[in-house]
């Protein structure tokens, strides 16, 4: 047999090979680990050796092994789920870049997640409000959106929000992700009703949402000091009820020439409040106006045929054919008669009323009537004529501008907007000339004695007694400030004297 054939069986004519130096060095070192590890250590499971080479003992193993603190865990600012391998330790800034938003919210809102924040915690606050001339959309874009943000918002609003009711000063909050994307818009319309846009599965879901609200009735009393605006600011009253006294009284109280100081006022007001915070105030339940022009009472009373309103003690409506003034505060800078014409320099008969107020002052039409003329005459300036029942007619000049849809023909009702005050024609400032014919002939319109609106009739005079009595009642228990009420009274009690 030659040698290649030989050559060709392993084993029949190969040497034996034996194991280098190395090989057996490393083969010891690794046995020796192994006796180090179990002699010194323990084996996996059991108590580890005393320290002293040698294992413990059967009994010593029996007894629990003692609890080793564990090491506090980094979290991230992401969070970390619960039993998911691979999770600490990750690169925040990596995912962040790889996740969108609304994966990285889902994430934390599920079951299990250490860590969880809130929509609000991880997003930026952005806010705004409109304004004059503003629509929804250049005013989001005016807080950093761009302009197919806005449009998606705006978008997923409509049917659902009215935007030609939207108005200067309501304001709108945003939520936006690191990421540039908009998570949620909520739009405050009033207290009581806000729009929400919020994305979910990736879209954008908007809605109505209307606030629960309690309403509160409440008793105050105010002594005037000044004025009745600073009176009622000083009692920590808003505007808007000044506004609605007003609105009560307006048929026999000029609210700028009758008050004195030291007349009271007495109210029983419903107040809206949301989560303990006031909101706005309801119905005024029962007045008292009480001072140098008389007492005048009113309460609410919502009848079965008598028209909804406020009526005094015997059922008589406070609402009358005509109102007392056709601005809400003004004071006379000229009145009714013989006058020398601040421009003209002679005496000349005046055939109306000037009264003094800030230029755009809201004007009323003080009762329901028919347009004769609007427009500009002369030295009248911006000039409105009104025709009412009974042949009376009113005439308001110098008028900073007419009311949109003022026009000859027109029917207007009682306590409508009809113009601003101003100083057009022949002026020496802003004033609202305020003149009346009775018949074709010039009356003085603040000596005129108008009559009321049709009071309560008489087969619900009982069902009235009995629904005002426990206010009439309430209203008589409200006390006035302390060493204040003298002068109320007094004045009261001279006004019903004479």
């Amino acid at each position: 047999m030659s040698r290649n054939f030989r050559y060709g069986y392993p084993g029949l004519s190969r040497r034996r090979r034996r194991l280098k130096p190395g090989w057996i060095v490393l083969i010891g070192g690794l046995l020796l680990l192994n006796v180090y590890l179990l002699v010194f250590r323990g084996l996996p499971g059991l108590p580890a050796s005393d320290g002293q080479g040698t294992s413990r003992s059967p009994a010593a193993r029996r007894q629990p092994a003692p609890v080793v603190p564990r090491r506090p865990v980094h979290r991230s600012g992401l969070g970390e789920l619960r039993g998911v391998a691979g999770v600490r330790g990750y690169d925040a800034g990596k995912l962040m870049r790889r996740a969108t938003s609304s994966l990285r919210f889902d994430l934390e809102r599920a079951a299990g997640v250490a860590g969880l924040r809130l929509l609000e915690q991880w997003c930026d606050h952005l806010q705004g409000a409109l304004q004059p001339g503003d629509s929804l959309a250049r005013a989001l874009e005016r807080v950093g959106l761009n302009a197919q943000q806005s449009w998606l918002l705006v978008k997923s609003l409509r049917g659902v929000m009215n935007f030609r009711n939207c108005r200067p000063g309501e304001r709108f909050e945003l939520l936006r992700s690191p990421l540039g994307q908009v998570e949620r818009l909520v739009y405050h319309k009033t207290p009581l009703v806000r729009y929400q846009v919020e994305r979910r599965n990736g879209k954008l879901v908007a809605g109505r949402v209307e606030e629960s609200a309690r309403v509160e009735q409440e008793a105050l009393s105010v002594t005037i000091k000044g004025s009745l605006y600073q009176s009622m600011a000083a009692a920590g009253e808003r505007p808007a009820l000044v506004l609605a006294l007003v609105d009560i009284f307006a048929w026999d109280i000029d609210f700028y020439i009758d008050p004195r100081p030291g007349d009271s006022v007495r109210l029983l007001v419903e107040k809206v409040y949301v989560d303990d915070s006031f909101v706005r105030y309801g119905r005024i339940l029962a007045a008292e106006y009480a001072g140098a022009c008389g007492r005048h009472r009113a309460f609410w009373y919502r009848g079965e045929q008598a028209r909804d309103g406020y009526y005094d003690e015997r059922g008589d409506s406070l609402r009358k054919a005509f109102l007392k003034s056709p601005l809400k505060f003004t004071r006379i800078s000229s009145g009714f008669g013989m006058r020398v014409h601040p421009i003209l320099g002679f005496s000349q008969r005046h055939l109306g009323i000037d009264l003094a107020a800030p230029r755009g002052t809201p004007i009323w039409a003080p009762a329901d009537g028919t347009v004769l003329f609007a427009g500009r005459r002369g030295i009248s300036g911006n000039l409105i004529v009104l025709r009412h029942a009974n042949g009376y007619q009113t005439i308001f000049a110098h008028l900073n501008r007419i009311a949109r849809g003022i026009r000859k023909g027109v029917r207007v009702s009682q306590k409508q907007f009809i113009g601003t005050v101003g100083s057009t024609g022949r002026s020496t400032g802003p004033h609202l000339h305020y003149g009346m014919k009775k018949n074709g002939r010039h009356v003085n319109p603040f000596s005129q004695k108008f009559p009321p609106a049709r009071p309560v009739p008489k087969q619900e005079l009982a069902r009235f007694h009995r629904t005002i009595e426990p206010l009439r009642q309430r209203l008589e228990r409200i006390s006035l400030p302390t060493g204040q009420t003298s002068a109320a009274l007094t004045a009261t009690s001279e006004s019903e004297a004479g």
